[in-house]
């Protein structure tokens, strides 16, 4: 059927004028042609989205970020050029390919021989958890992170680990079917590189399939794991954890330096899910030798296989990025190179980005639009008539303890103990990992240190930690067309402001409510008043949950939002974009706009919906909907569905599909 488009009355209405007066790179990306009550994504994306090309190495057309990243890889490059101290080393020790190639899978030779010589449940188990050393963990996870009950320092925790495919591949049949094929290929491959034959290998992805769909049954569910988030404290001491889950976290416990045994400590370590302990255990006693070595030998090369040999980069490649991600080449290797610089040494690489892109000037602008977005959403508590008074005065408490971070961390990690060798790519890694794992176990028992990031200054992305009440927006998604000191304030309140308060809203979410402005897990709740919280977070899911997410290229339905699965998101958004709109009006009460009204309004909600500008590969889009995240697309349309201000501003008639006639209402 094909699709024709009537430029309609309402959409020359709100296109004519004022529109007219946005910035020329703004109008470029727009559709005016488009009505946009009817489709705010196509009005305000849709030039970009017909003339973007997905370069054939990535999943996706990312509109700001695309921008951003190019800026930041190119100061990259210069570091490289450079030759900094530790990154001209490691860079170069991933461009030579013709030594990696050379070594093959020996940089793993230390990590395969404790795994093959292991004859016995014991051995075996022990080597499965010192691998946790070397980041792969088999059956649970250990790590330290901010106390739960003590918000004032460091505690051990121990949970589920992660499978090499999302759990959902693991439990939905359909999903299953699809992917086998190219992931019993990817295993079978990466065991054949490693000196197996054809029937061994066959053989071995049948046993590693049946162990990782069986560590699937035993996990919590991704919205399971949400929905029961006070049941995951359960602290005890670390012997009693030896005690009772001797084969998962005693083991690992005493592979990286605890003393389990009784009476030696007091010490605690909090459990996430006892049931889950209890499952995993059972499925570590009854899993054979064989199995357990076969599973660890493949989940160690599976870590690995991006950097190593180009047979096993290659393999890596063809399952999560060509089957899975969409790409239709595999990146040149200046990219991934310039990949591995960023995830191994990003603190460090990071120190020089924020030198160079992070003057005073934009990082007291941003500030100032923190404060301003915290004010607002202060504001939006008083009018929020469903609260309780003694809920409200809760809020305002925990609101008033935020702690917001810009730019990059004051104290990078630069990594001063390690020497990197430029012939021995794999083994820099190594190191890189061991001084993580041992740098983070440290912790333990030690004082909080809320200046601690857990991303690098360039990254394009920002993040509220629940356990710390803080929230941090790196030097790269306050770069142009994100945010720009000279910009007006409409369109960096519409963009950057809507990921602050987005941010600020995570802490009023369906998690971030459990924690009290200290960082402690404190319902502060009354019991009446969660209740509402629950009713109108309903509605939430519902309406997302209803949305249908057809292919970027084919109009093909790939899948269903799931409304569950991503509440703490769709919340962060809504209430995000209402308090970034009430901040703008209050923030031009003092900082006058060079715009009307009507224009700087509708240029802020422009700008919101251009931070949102993608175009993703089929692939990628059907991944999307295994996150918490909602595809971009439907984050534009949920949002404006739920403003009484967009609908307003655009003169959206009632029952319009941007302006629906039941709408959500939770933090206004």
């Amino acid at each position: 059927m094909v699709k024709v488009t009537v430029v309609s009355l309402a959409a020359a209405a709100v296109a004519a004028g004022s529109i007219s007066e946005l910035p020329a790179d703004m109008l470029k990306v727009m559709d005016e042609t488009v009505d946009p009550c009817t489709d705010f994504f196509k009005y305000s994306c849709g030039t970009w989205f017909k003339n973007a090309v997905i370069p054939p190495t990535k999943s996706g057309a990312i509109y700001m970020d695309d921008i951003v990243i190019a800026e930041a890889e190119r100061i990259v490059n210069e570091l490289i050029t450079s030759n900094k101290p530790k990154i001209g080393e490691f860079y170069q020790s991933c461009m030579d390919t013709a030594t990696i190639n050379q070594l093959g899978l020996t940089p793993l030779d230390k990590e395969l021989t404790m795994i093959r010589t292991a004859n016995s449940s014991e051995a075996i188990l022990q080597a499965a958890a010192k691998l946790s050393q070397r980041g792969v963990h088999i059956f649970v996870e250990s790590y330290v992170y901010a106390s739960v009950n003590q918000a004032t320092q460091f505690a051990l925790y121990a949970g589920q680990t992660n499978l090499p495919l999302d759990q959902t591949y693991y439990t939905d049949g359909d999903k299953w079917s699809k992917i086998q094929p190219a992931y019993r290929e990817y295993i079978a491959t990466l065991l054949k590189l490693a000196g197996k034959s054809e029937d061994e290998a066959k053989a071995a992805v049948d046993e590693i399939i049946a162990f990782e769909a069986n560590y699937a049954d035993v996990q919590l569910s991704k919205v399971a794991r949400k929905e029961s988030l006070l049941a995951y404290y359960n602290p005890m001491s670390i012997a009693q954890a030896n005690a009772k889950y001797p084969l998962t976290i005693g083991l690992q416990l005493e592979a990286n330096g605890f003393n389990v045994r009784e009476g030696c400590s007091t010490d605690e370590i909090i459990l996430q899910d006892l049931d889950f302990f209890k499952r995993v255990e059972a499925l570590a006693k009854t899993t054979s030798v064989k199995t357990l070595q076969t599973v660890s030998e493949y989940r160690l090369i599976h870590a690995f296989a991006a950097d190593l040999s180009a047979d096993f980069a290659t393999a890596y490649w063809n399952l999560f990025g060509k089957t899975l991600a969409g790409q239709k080449e595999q990146p040149a290797r200046e990219r991934k190179c310039r990949n591995s610089l960023d995830s191994a040494l990003g603190e460090l690489v990071g120190k020089y980005y924020v030198d160079q892109v992070w003057p005073q000037a934009s990082a007291d602008r941003a500030d100032a639009m923190v404060v301003a977005l915290e004010a607002a959403f202060k504001a939006g508590l008083d009018t929020s008539d469903w609260l309780d008074d003694q809920t409200r005065k809760n809020a305002k408490l925990k609101l008033s303890k935020f702690l917001h971070l810009l730019g990059g961390p004051k104290n990078p990690q630069t990594y001063p103990g390690i020497t990197f060798d430029k012939a021995k790519f794999v083994d820099n890694w190594l190191q890189v990992i061991a001084t993580e794992v041992k740098t983070n176990l440290a912790r333990y028992n030690q004082p909080l240190d809320k200046q601690l990031w857990s991303m690098g200054a360039q990254d394009v992305n920002a993040y509220y930690n629940s356990m710390e009440n803080k929230i941090v927006f790196p030097a790269a998604i306050l770069q142009s067309p994100y945010f720009d000191a000279s910009f007006d304030p409409a369109r960096n309140f519409g963009a950057i402001g809507a990921v602050m308060g987005h941010e600020i809203t995570h802490g009023f979410d369906d998690e971030g409510r459990n924690f009290d402005g200290d960082g402690n897990m404190s319902p502060w709740w009354t019991d009446e008043t969660s209740a509402k919280f629950v009713n109108k977070s309903q509605c939430i899911v519902d309406q997302y949950g209803s949305m249908q997410v057809v292919s970027d290229f084919t109009g093909e339905v790939l899948g269903q939002v799931d409304g569950k699965l991503t509440l703490g998101e769709t919340i962060a958004d809504n209430g995000g974009l209402k308090s970034a709109f009430r901040a703008y009006k209050e923030y031009i009460k003092t900082s006058p706009s060079d715009y009307t009204t009507e224009t700087g309004e509708k240029m802020f909600f422009i700008s919101f919906a251009h931070s949102w500008c993608h175009k993703d590969t089929d692939e990628s889009l059907r991944a999307a909907l295994l996150d918490v995240h909602p595809p971009p697309k439907y984050r534009i349309i949920g949002a404006v569905q739920n403003s009484d201000d967009f609908a307003r501003v655009f003169k959206c008639p009632a029952n319009t599909a941007m302006n629906p006639a039941k709408k959500c209402y939770l933090w206004e």
